[in-house]
């Protein structure tokens, strides 16, 4: 027998507990939730186990490895796209070749799983269900059965009026080999909604066995809680003697404190002097708790901080949060990473506040905080505002941006807007056209060009930009000024202030977005065109290798224009990287470029020469000297720590300019240089190639003196 269990979920309910640690990977009295699922596998002779993992994947393989530590053999899937239950289950296909018992990665039970493979085989059953009744059905998949324990019908999650039985599926499955047969591919395929209710239609053999026991699904913040209080009250679930008070003997506990009976503290903890923690409380390892706090079934991740006279009250607190004096948390709130909340906070009920965020001292906070309020520091990051899709950055946080937009120009300036023609982008792209139009805004809008030429376009033709793209999960909008550099702190403040107080201009005129008339790389080309001569390019062999399409094709185009012999290569591996550097040592090609999928970096490849990283920026510095008659070349500050014999090589002198991107950019502009090299892949590789010779004859220097060192 086999088990496998499911931990591919990103658990969104339960943010922002999961926004860094895939559900499974909670803490629960001390360990990751999963670490329960896989001793329970053990405890009824399931030693082969396989996880199936989506969200995180690297969290739980880091942590499980080969699951020798627990006495198993544990082998990780990891599903390049979501798959839904069962696909994800089928992506193991090659480890099922015998019966094998499903678990949930992030639920709680102690179902005795040796009971329910005996009723398995004795039923003859492909697929059995192990259920549990409930006294509420609505919030579970629901499940009837005959006398002898056949199903007969599903149900996911029905209203009332839709309930036929009160038992739940609580999402363990004993099934046979032969049933992933009838899983799709190539597409998500869930248990309940697609695989089940297709067995059942073609009368596959499928029963149901009802545990006894305790089992709870931690789908959301009060179910965790709740399962807490559980462990507790009703005892022998878990591995836990919580009869009296479990403390770890190398934490520090003042006399003075008072400490109920029903409570989990961990190792290297501090309390001091008239603390309170009162019954089902649990602490994880390195919490700090000072004079005078007062805990009610609070559950505080390790590493928090919770300083004087706060009170806690069945709240959760996760790791790193520093609560300074006074704060107050209330029933079901949660305080995510790394948050600091300064004296006098009160979190109401049910608020959550997601991590990173600095709340100021006498706030009250009764609604959940992503972004966008005077509690938080700033939206802006170093580069523009960034964020998880649909959860720090939403179409409704999306539309209150545009608002803010549109209401700091002038409402007669060409604001062009565009993404990088991904779907989540583009959600997020709609809703700040829609904020911005509310503003009587003019917008003009491009899409799936990369953002280096986004930049010249809007230096070359617009007032503003605003620019959205997407990878994975994470979103990055970054705005404009007239000359494509992102803008200034003072208009990010203004911004920020608009973004607050909600002080937006509104307009009766509401202006269609309008589509750009000529096509954008056709300016861009127009650009390349007045900058760079045709003749030095001809007839030189070049090799592109990037992971994104839309570069692939633009150097098709450029190749066609300038008469390059250029093979394109669409990949991003560290095969590609080894292909592409043998070829140029053996001399196919005259030079080689890897480029990023966002057009801003690249690696070089010059013969047996690979140049990256601070070099490549230097060399390309030295080049836009040559390229605009400058004397100097110009880094930014940071680096001053990379620069040594090559800078008395070059024999120039250097113009530092400040290490954000708007700083340099602005410093390019003034001495009269119409690129932006150090975050423009493309035209890069244009004044590399048009200066080739020369870049030779200085690599062949660098490598002659780093030899005399050697």
């Amino acid at each position: 027998m086999k088990g496998v269990i499911m931990a591919g979920g990103s658990g969104t309910r339960l943010r922002p507990l999961t926004v860094s640690l895939p559900k499974p990977m909670i803490p629960f009295f001390g360990r990751p939730v999963m670490e329960y699922a896989v001793k329970l596998l053990k405890t009824h002779g399931i030693f082969e186990v396989a996880t199936t993992l989506q969200y995180h994947p690297d969290k739980i393989i880091n942590y499980f490895e080969d699951g020798q530590k627990w006495g198993v053999r544990i082998q990780h899937f990891v599903e390049d796209r979501p798959l839904g239950t069962a696909g994800s289950v089928k992506n193991a296909k090659g480890f099922l070749d015998e019966t094998f018992v499903v678990l949930s990665g992030d639920g709680i039970t102690n179902s005795d799983l040796t009971r329910a493979i005996e009723f398995h085989k004795k039923k003859g059953s492909k697929v059995t269900i192990v259920l549990k009744e409930v006294e509420i059905p609505i919030e579970y998949g629901i499940v009837l059965t005959d006398e002898e324990g056949r199903i007969q019908r599903f149900f996911e999650k029905p209203s009332w009026s839709e309930v036929f039985s009160n038992l739940a599926n609580t999402g363990i499955y004993i099934i046979e080999p032969e049933i992933l047969d009838y899983i799709e591919d190539d597409k998500p395929f869930d248990f309940s909604k697609d695989l089940f209710p297709k067995l059942l239609k073609e009368k596959v053999p499928m029963f149901g066995f009802k545990m006894d026991g305790y089992w709870c699904d931690i789908g959301d913040v009060g179910s965790y809680i709740k399962a807490h209080r559980d462990v507790f009250r009703l005892g022998g679930i878990l591995d836990l003697d919580l009869k009296s008070p479990k403390i770890s003997k190398d934490s520090n506990i003042s006399s003075n404190a008072k400490i109920s009976q029903s409570v989990f503290i961990g190792s290297e903890c501090e309390i001091e002097d008239d603390v309170e923690i009162g019954e089902f409380c649990v602490i994880g390892d390195g919490v700090k708790i000072a004079k005078g706090s007062k805990l009610e079934r609070a559950i505080l991740w390790s590493g928090s901080f919770i300083g004087k006279n706060c009170e806690l009250k069945s709240c959760i607190i996760c790791s790193k949060s520093i609560l300074k004096d006074y704060v107050r948390v209330s029933e079901k709130a949660v305080v995510g990473e790394n948050n600091l909340l300064k004296d006098f906070v009160e979190v109401k009920a049910e608020a959550k506040i997601w991590p990173e965020k600095t709340i100021e001292s006498g706030t009250v906070i009764d609604e959940n905080i992503y972004w966008g309020t005077e509690v938080i520091k700033s939206v802006f990051w170093v580069r523009g505002i960034t964020g998880d899709f649909n959860q720090e950055i939403t179409p409704q946080f999306g539309i209150k941006l545009g608002n803010s937009i549109g209401s700091v120009f002038d409402k007669n300036a060409r604001i062009l807007i565009g993404d990088d023609y991904t779907e989540k982008s583009s959600v997020i792209r709609k809703a700040i056209e829609t904020g911005c139009q509310i503003t009587g805004a003019r917008l003009y809008r491009t899409r799936g060009i990369i953002l280096p030429i986004f930049r010249y376009i809007v230096k070359d033709y617009y007032d503003a930009g605003i620019y959205v793209r997407s990878r994975g999960n994470s979103i990055r909008i970054e705005i404009f000024d007239q000359n494509g550099i992102n803008i200034d702190k003072l208009l990010e403040r203004k911004i920020e202030n608009l973004f607050v107080t909600c002080d937006f201009r509104t307009s009766s005129n509401i202006n269609f977005v309008n589509e750009l008339v000529s096509s954008p790389l056709e300016m861009y080309f127009s650009r390349l065109e007045e900058t760079f001569e045709n003749s030095k390019f001809k007839g030189l062999k070049v090799c592109i290798v990037s992971e994104d399409k839309s570069i692939i094709s633009l150097f098709d185009k450029i190749s066609e224009r300038y008469g390059l012999k250029t093979t394109l290569i669409s990949g991003g591996s560290k095969q590609c990287i080894e292909n592409l550097k043998n070829m140029c040592v053996q001399n196919e090609y005259d030079a080689g470029f890897l480029i990023d999928r966002q057009g801003e970096h690249f690696i070089m490849m010059l013969g047996d020469c690979t140049v990256y990283g601070e070099k490549l920026k230097m060399l390309l510095a030295w080049l836009e000297m040559k390229k605009f008659g400058n004397n100097h070349i110009i880094l930014p500050e940071f680096f001053k720590a990379f620069l040594n014999d090559v800078d008395r090589l070059l024999n120039v002198p250097v113009k530092y300019t400040g290490n954000e991107i708007r700083d340099y950019m602005k410093v390019i502009l003034e001495e009269g240089i119409d690129y932006f090299f150090y975050y423009d892949a493309i035209s890069s590789v244009m004044l590399i190639l048009e200066k080739l010779s020369e870049v030779k004859d200085l690599i062949d220097k660098v490598k002659k003196l780093e030899e005399v060192h050697v």
